[in-house]
């Protein structure tokens, strides 16, 4: 359980939301409240509508703070797969640390993904094959990120130890391979659809 502390910082959006994310790290979703949040803060509940201002922003900023973690190095306006290929390796990574945000994360989906979808068509994609692509390599993020999680039985369920040890193992490295024959096989399409349209 996560544990109240008093507050020695000045009330913030940041702490706030950094503040939510811990409460549902330790205690899961339903834990959060405003009223949990407030007390935990050491302020009253109605301190924290002068910085947020309702319960789907504490949770649009509760997701942002846990994205911001991602760590991504790659420039966007470099090999575009190097880029979304890191992308979402990372936002696996993330939600695999914090495996009580991903019902969460997957709600709030539409939040920075219009950016993600406009980068696609700028580069030459159509509007279909944006989204497709966008849907796909999102998918392989959380199911990773899913079946990272201990709790979760990963269809290993009546198979040998051997195989089901491995079964169980859903590497990094296997998720950011697959992720790039997700964007590499996007890349043949487009380049096929350019072709075809200059003929």
């Amino acid at each position: 359980m996560a544990k109240s502390r008093s507050r020695t910082a000045p009330l913030t959006p940041d702490l706030i939301f950094e503040r939510a994310l811990e409460i549902i790290d330790a205690d899961g979703l339903d834990a959060l409240s405003m009223r949990r949040l407030a007390s935990d803060l050491g302020v009253e509940a109605a301190s924290l509508y002068h910085h947020i201002a309702d319960k789907q922003a504490l949770i649009d900023g509760t997701i942002g703070r846990m994205r911001s973690e991602m760590q991504v190095t790659a420039d966007p306006s470099g090999d575009w797969k190097d880029f979304l290929e890191e992308v979402f390796v990372e936002y696996r990574r993330v939600l695999t640390a914090h495996p009580n945000m991903m019902s969460l994360a997957g709600w709030r989906l539409e939040n920075g993904m219009e950016d993600g979808l406009v980068f696609l068509m700028e580069i030459g994609f159509g509007l279909d094959d944006a989204v497709e692509l966008m849907q796909s390599i999102v998918a392989l993020a959380f199911g990773f990120a899913l079946f990272s999680v201990p709790r979760i039985p990963a269809g290993k369920r009546g198979l040998p130890p051997e195989m089901a040890e491995r079964m169980g193992d859903w590497r990094e490295d296997t998720c950011r391979r697959m992720a790039r024959l997700i964007l590499e096989s996007f890349e043949l399409r487009r380049d096929s659809s350019r072709n075809y349209s200059l003929e």
